[in-house]
């Protein structure tokens, strides 16, 4: 009866060896390159697809607040697992041939290191609430932000998530951390990181060992 018992239970743990689900949607690449080539990517690990018209992209400018004429509602359904990237129209052909949609002048994508970009979600009173956020929306910060300890990295820089973060974080001080360790963002070069655009890899649930299967089975026989 033990035998069945760890075997089941093995069964199921392995079964269950997934990707780690996250709490809502969250911006999972920034860039902010030569020229145009300016793009954000948002990631959908929740575990079921996301209607996107529940969702909106927030833009400030020059140490203003949300500017209006940055607002972006979007629409389009978001599967599990997958990314959804937008970029300015102007940006590298490679950006565009990932990119999911491509924004003219004047658009939240049209920052600089010191305008800030928040991903906002709807409440069921339809109101539009922050999310997730890279800068801080009535701060000047001069040329960019510090992030993980590397100084105006939100401009000339491309910044990476973490997979190691739960979800989404409106803390922008926490998130963009005093150093590599605290920090839930990988920061590289300019016009960096091209290649990993369009896909994200989260973090894997840990699978259950030997032991903790052989204890529950105990458990269970007694």
């Amino acid at each position: 009866k033990k035998n069945y018992i760890f075997t089941l239970l093995l069964a199921f743990c392995f079964s269950n060896l997934s990707f780690g689900q996250y709490s809502d949607l969250f911006i999972s690449m920034y860039a902010e390159g030569s020229s145009n080539n300016k793009f954000i990517e948002i990631y959908n690990g929740t575990g079921s697809s996301v209607d996107l018209s529940d969702y909106m992209i927030k833009g400030s400018n020059n140490g203003g607040d949300w500017k209006g004429a940055r607002d972006l509602t979007l629409t389009s359904t978001l599967v599990d697992g997958e990314v959804y990237v937008i970029s300015t129209d102007q940006s590298d052909a490679s950006i565009l041939a990932v990119a999911d949609l491509a924004l003219p002048y004047e658009s939240a994508l049209h920052y600089n290191g010191d305008d800030a970009i928040g991903l906002f979600k709807k409440d069921s009173n339809g109101d539009f609430n922050l999310i997730d956020i890279v800068g801080v929306p009535t701060v000047d910060p001069g040329s960019g932000w510090d992030v993980a300890g590397v100084t105006n990295a939100t401009k000339d820089h491309t910044l990476t998530r973490k997979n190691s973060i739960s979800g989404p974080n409106v803390d922008w001080a926490n998130s963009s951390g005093t150093d590599v360790s605290d920090s839930e963002w990988v920061v590289t070069d300019s016009d960096s990181e091209w290649a990993n655009l369009g896909s994200y890899t989260p973090s894997a649930t840990e699978p259950c060992t030997t032991d903790a299967a052989q204890s529950a089975a105990g458990v269970a026989a007694f």
